[in-house]
């Protein structure tokens, strides 16, 4: 992705416009340029032939109306085609009618290989896109997703890759379609240079005309992407939080709120459409007057009439061509704001990127230390963690307390690798926790808790997120281990039961013992529990302890909770209140 990083200084450089947008997307899809010159060849073959079959329509209604002498005195290009079809084929009608038919078979074979072609590349990259854009999700820094609206995201990865694409396709089309006119003008003028000039000078006042349109286009663009985010993010909070919104009483707001948001993009794209309604009517207008003006200005200077009605059918012809690229250009113009924004969210140089070391981390021989730890969410409101030293020793079970919001979970997050130090170093066995890799770092460790959610997808699918290569018998074990088997089994699908957004099909207690199943199945080295059984009832949760004690015997557990008795014995504990950490004295 070397050359589609070096456009973003271009970006701040010159004024961004859709071709620019379009143009550094682009340097993603190198591979595929073959293919869009492909597009474009056959484009202009079919252009060709349309030109040639147009040439042959006109000779052949002379033929069959006897009226053959006409265009041989009108000379020009028109009667040097007619004789030399006449040298190869004859005069007849007939053999004049099958070079027309099996050209336009020709033409008609070059049209559905482009179609084909198209429809292949619209897809290729949309597919390309949605990849690009998903992995971007999956590796950029977790501190980067923390700060962009869930909506935004969705919206951008399924909906605006998808209108990207479209990008493509009208600049595929604005290039063949250019084509074709320059093919259809070469043709005009060939035949007259007179008609040609006038037919110049028309389409270009049109072209004027309609191109007013795309300023006001443009900016609706980038209205209708605001309101389709909003309206993503209504959809996400109906969704994930049907249940919430339910026990609050909250039904009617909700429908109002969404309501409000669809209406809103209802609303613009209506406007939109009623502006690029207009580009039909004006370009017919324009069409049927400049056929006006050139058939008055063809007769004033005495051009023949074969010659008269060629033009004009190559004429008649050249108007689509106009009208689809002004169609296409606006648009643009409505994209772009969509491509600016998956640009912006493919471009790697203005987003963190997680430290991805070199070493494998073979497991943990003595400690993990933090040494003069700081970290901070927002520089204005001081440290989540600050100057944090303390020390979690292999084969002990440590206990990290303190009330809500103290930054025991920043502590979490910097030990799964999901935040780096702002500064200090975070020890593993004397090597900085950032030398291994982050896989062989995570392989190691497990954690059940609060801030680590069910996903959607079935109860097995979920518990196979630790190990994807586990037996069903090592599932059943863990679930038992954890008393949440029997549960399972009561369900009509069992471990096929689905999740539901969130957990939802479970109740709370259900949803932590699944999560503790999960984080057992990877058999770690280092387990850490966030209130990972704050809802499971007392005598449960001592059976469930005491198999995890027995379990973890000899390797490291961390026990975060914010009550003052952790749910696992411990044997050193660490406070943390106001990102401050300090370490109680070890026996």
């Amino acid at each position: 992705m070397t050359g589609a990083h070096s456009t973003s200084g271009e970006a701040r450089a010159r004024p961004a416009t859709p071709l620019r947008e379009t143009a550094r997307l682009a340097a993603y899809f190198t591979e595929q340029k073959w293919a869009a010159l492909l597009m474009v060849v056959l484009g202009l073959g079919a252009a060709l032939a349309e030109t040639l079959g147009i040439g042959l329509a006109v000779m052949l209604l002379f033929a069959l109306l006897d009226q053959s002498a006409q265009i041989m005195e009108g000379g020009g290009l028109l009667a040097r085609l007619y004789g030399a079809i006449q040298n190869v084929f004859g005069a007849s009608a007939s053999l004049i009618a099958v070079v027309f038919f099996m050209l336009i078979l020709f033409n008609a074979l070059l049209i559905y290989a482009y179609q084909l072609m198209a429809a292949t590349m619209l897809n290729l990259v949309a597919e390309r896109l949605r990849d690009m854009v998903h992995r971007q999700y999956v590796t950029v820094g977790y501190r980067f997703l923390q700060q962009r609206e869930h909506g935004e995201l969705i919206h951008t990865l399924a909906t605006e890759t998808w209108t990207v694409s479209g990008a493509f396709f009208s600049i595929a089309r604005i290039v063949v379609n250019m084509c074709a006119v320059l093919v259809f003008g070469l043709g005009i003028f060939a035949l007259s240079w007179v008609v040609g000039l006038t037919a110049l000078v028309c389409a270009v006042a049109v072209f004027a005309l309609l191109r007013l349109l795309a300023r006001p286009v443009r900016r609706l663009g980038q209205e209708t992407l605001e309101a389709n985010q909003i309206l993503a993010e209504r959809m996400l909070v109906s969704l994930t939080g049907m249940r919430t919104l339910r026990v609050f009483a909250q039904e009617s707001y909700v429908l109002r709120v969404f309501g409000s948001a669809s209406s809103r993009v209802r609303r613009l794209a209506v406007r939109t459409e009623r502006i690029k309604a207009l580009i039909g009517p004006l370009g017919e207008l324009g069409s049927i007057s400049t056929l006006i003006i050139i058939a008055l200005v063809a007769k004033a200077a005495g051009v023949d009439v074969p010659t008269i009605v060629a033009a004009v059918l190559l004429l008649f012809r050249l108007q689509p061509h106009l009208q689809e690229i002004e169609t296409h250009r606006m648009a643009l113009a409505e994209m772009q704001a969509s491509l600016r924004n998956v640009r912006e969210m493919l471009d790697r140089s203005d987003k963190p990127w997680p430290t991805e070391g070199t070493l494998t981390f073979p497991g943990l021989a003595r400690e993990v230390r933090f040494e003069n730890v700081n970290f901070f969410h927002d520089p204005r409101r001081g440290p989540s963690l600050g100057d944090a030293s303390f020390t979690i020793r292999r084969g002990e079970t440590t206990a990290l307390s303190g009330p809500s919001g103290s930054g025991k979970t920043t502590v979490m997050n910097l030990l799964l690798r999901l935040y780096e130090p702002d500064s200090g170093r975070i020890l593993v066995d004397g090597a900085d926790l950032n030398d291994f890799t982050r896989a062989s770092w995570l392989s190691r460790l497990a954690i059940a808790g609060q801030d680590v959610e069910l996903i959607e997808g079935t109860v097995e699918q979920n518990i196979r997120l630790a190990a994807h290569d586990a037996t069903i018998e090592e599932i059943r074990a863990v679930c038992e281990m954890v008393e949440i088997l029997d549960d399972i089994e009561c369900l009509p699908d069992g471990f096929d039961a689905r999740i539901g957004a969130g957990g939802l099909n479970f109740s709370g207690g259900q949803r932590q013992r699944i999560g503790l199943a999960r984080a057992l199945l990877r058999d770690p080295e280092f387990l850490i529990l966030d209130e990972a059984m704050s809802a499971i009832e007392p005598a449960r949760e001592d059976r469930i302890r005491r198999r995890i004690a027995e379990m973890m015997r000899g390797r490291t557990i961390l026990v975060v909770s914010h009550r003052s008795t952790p749910s696992i014995d411990a044997d050193h504990t660490v406070f943390v209140e106001n990102g401050r950490a300090r370490e109680a004295a070890r026996a």
